[in-house]
């Protein structure tokens, strides 16, 4: 896993999406287990194997700034990355990582999505939503949700693989143009979503590619 380039990924995205989180020194040992526990599950809710926790990068205009968080912290005379462990559930092989990016120190708190059931930390289960860390109970349809896209049930134009691989894409880059947005070739594909976890062209990819391959009917009254 390159840390440096999954951070440099996630600076370049227009807006801070529900599956990983921007801050620079920031640390509140019990809010902390709450937002592994909301972004771990904002990623299986958005299909992503992991999602981020970022010190070091400013949250409103994502410049990288460097941190002094220390992940090697105790809490309640404990390591704190022991107490984490110890009150999630199910068990997540969650990962802090460290990296130099514009000879700044970055740190990453790497979370895999919840499988199977919602991940939860003191045992209540956190979701994002937008912005906001909260409470999944209060969000039953989305809790509901949750569990059809663990239980397999669910797909969508980010899951299902598209009919054709061989996408072409001067049309998108064309309209993004026209509305003042330069995409950047490397890394517009993963920044929109275009493929699923296997790797292929979903079909959200073949919506927006040059032919799409869907007939379009237009009714006029």
């Amino acid at each position: 896993m390159d840390i440096k380039q999954i951070v440099l990924d996630l600076c370049a995205m227009n807006d801070e999406q529900e599956w990983f989180e921007f801050k620079e020194n920031w640390f509140q040992p019990e809010t902390l287990g709450e937002y592994v526990s909301a972004l771990s599950n904002a990623a299986a809710f958005h299909y992503k194997k992991y999602a981020y926790f970022i010190w070091g990068v400013e949250d409103e205009n994502h410049k990288i700034v460097g941190t002094t968080f220390n992940q090697y912290c105790d809490h309640n005379k404990e390591p704190y990355q022991n107490y984490l462990a110890r009150n999630l559930s199910p068990s997540l092989n969650f990962s802090f990582e460290e990296t130099q990016i514009q000879q700044k120190r970055v740190v990453v708190l790497v979370i895999p999505a919840a499988f199977e059931i919602p991940t939860a930390f003191k045992e209540r289960r956190y979701i994002r939503i937008r912005s906001s860390k909260c409470n999944i109970k209060d969000y039953p349809k989305r809790e509901i949700e949750l569990f059809k896209i663990l239980d397999g049930r669910t797909e969508t134009i980010e899951t299902i693989p598209a009919k054709y691989q061989e996408l072409t894409f001067q049309k998108l880059f064309g309209y993004y143009g026209s509305k003042g947005i330069v995409l950047s070739d490397k890394t517009f594909i993963k920044n929109l979503g275009l493929r699923n976890e296997e790797g292929q062209f979903n079909l959200l990819a073949q919506l927006l590619s040059d032919d799409s391959h869907f007939p379009l009917r237009v009714s006029i009254f």
